[in-house]
């Protein structure tokens, strides 16, 4: 009973405030800008350099939240960007991460590998805004997502889109998903045999903001009565090593503006200014290198993950008498052989015990984290217990000091946890909206619920947060 009374206050807290936003005009498109690695001091630093119809235009005439922030960490480009699309953070969505380890095969898997389509976005386990639309206009919405990267492209176009694309990386051309209806194929056979396209020779964002545009054009998007949605993905990293770090920095904030501004102009011409809605965020993310922390005496080091796995085998090997009871590892997560505990009858949570026992004694490590904490919630942030799915998630979460990397001695890899904030906005901008900057913090998992309320209907089904306000 308490569940019901508690889903149905959050229900009537969420419909207050959205009866309490100003009425503004009923988009006939959305489109979803998300930026990844863009922050909120580059953007700053870098202003000198734009023109009016990027970066500018957003921030002085649309609602702009100064504050923005996801509400799980650590954040990853695929995370990030299936929380943005459905509202929800992992725990409910079950997308933690790019990879995790199948329990199946032992080996790492794609968080968008299907067995049978090879790439969709099943593993997302909630509705996504651009599902929620296609049932709420008995599947007359339109839905795309386009994006140089496949997995945000899939994450954000959900489970019933028209046509999802990205640029593979084996043929640097554009490519869909048989999953996706056969005719978002068909249009894209026809696309790639127009003259003069070569993508290979426009940067990622030129070339996902010209897709997108044609995309618009080629479905005649946001000409009806029922309104459609755009994902569209776009990076703020610097995809080469350059000598002087700023420069290149300033290139590609100079460049993105550029994008942002070609976009805005051109849908807004074709769509209309008054018909159409643009929201923009970032991931939340940094793939910048660690800093050369030795050379000034800061702390710093490198924990090994796969020497540490071992050490924990032989540890729980001492104790049990049992070899290989960690099965696989992959960034900071280590996995148990749940089949062995089971077949031996062994308590897994005296297991996950004895192993954050170990593993906390080990340099480098700030933290342990073990599934039966996770799931809880014995004293652990939010933000962790919000980052970790049961499904798929390792059975052990190591969280290293400020300023370690964890390196994979198998596969060479390193992984280099997030190590402070990155600030970034969500601006909300057309369809009427008046300009406004509100700087109390506010978190992207209610992005999908305000779309909802502009189009006036309901939010993804795992989302129970309101919409954002618009002053």
């Amino acid at each position: 009973m308490n569940k019901y009374i508690t889903l149905f206050a959050l229900a009537t807290l969420a419909n207050i405030e959205c009866k309490a936003q100003p009425n503004v005009a009923v988009p006939r498109l959305v489109v979803g800008i998300t930026v990844d690695q863009l922050n909120s001091d580059d953007m700053e630093q870098f202003a000198a350099l734009y023109g009016n119809g990027g970066f500018k235009k957003l921030l002085r005439e649309g609602v702009v939240y100064e504050n923005a922030q996801y509400d799980f960490a650590p954040i990853n480009l695929a995370s990030a960007t299936t929380a943005i699309a459905t509202g929800a953070s992992p725990v409910d969505n079950g997308i933690t991460a790019e990879r995790w380890v199948s329990r199946e095969t032992l080996r790492p898997v794609g968080c968008t590998f299907d067995k049978k389509f090879f790439v969709s976005p099943n593993n997302v386990k909630s509705s996504t805004i651009g599902d929620e639309m296609k049932m709420a206009s008995n599947g007359n919405a339109l839905v795309f997502s386009v994006a140089a990267n496949q997995d945000a492209a899939v994450l954000q176009g959900g489970h019933a889109a028209d046509g999802v694309f990205w640029i593979d990386e084996a043929t640097k051309n554009w490519k869909t998903s048989a999953f996706y209806p056969r005719s978002a194929q068909t249009w894209l056979d026809t696309y790639l045999r127009m003259p003069g396209l070569d993508v290979a020779k426009k940067s990622p964002n030129q070339a996902t903001c010209q897709f997108a545009l044609d995309c618009i054009s080629d479905h005649v998007m946001g000409r009806d009565a029922h309104a459609d949605l755009l994902f569209v993905t776009l990076s703020a990293s610097n995809s080469t090593a350059e000598s002087n770090p700023l420069l290149a920095r300033e290139n590609t904030y100079r460049e993105l503006d550029k994008n942002l501004s070609d976009l805005i102009q051109n849908i807004e011409q074709k769509v209309g200014k008054e018909n159409v809605l643009f929201v923009l965020t970032a991931t939340g993310r940094s793939e910048s290198n660690i800093q050369n922390y030795a050379k000034y005496n800061v702390p710093t080091g490198t924990f090994y993950i796969n020497r540490t796995a071992n050490l924990l085998n032989m540890y729980l090997n001492a104790i049990y008498g049992i070899n290989r009871l960690v099965d696989g590892v992959l960034n900071n997560e280590i996995y148990l052989n749940k089949t062995i505990l089971e077949q031996k009858r062994i308590n897994i949570s005296e297991v996950l015990r004895h192993a954050r026992e170990f593993l906390v004694q080990i340099s480098g490590v700030k933290e342990v984290y073990t599934a039966d904490q996770l799931l809880l919630d014995n004293g652990v942030s939010s933000k962790v217990r919000n980052a970790f799915n049961h499904a798929v998630s390792g059975d052990i979460i190591v969280k290293v000091a400020p300023g370690w990397k964890i390196y994979n001695e198998e596969t060479r890899e390193e992984y280099l946890p997030a190590t402070a904030s990155l600030p970034f906005p969500i601006i909300i901008y057309g369809a009427g909206v008046k300009p406004n900057t509100i700087s109390t913090p506010v978190t992207t998992n209610r992005i999908a619920p305000t779309i909802a309320r502009f189009i006036r209907i309901r939010a993804p089904n795992a989302c129970v947060v309101p919409p954002l306000p618009l002053k």
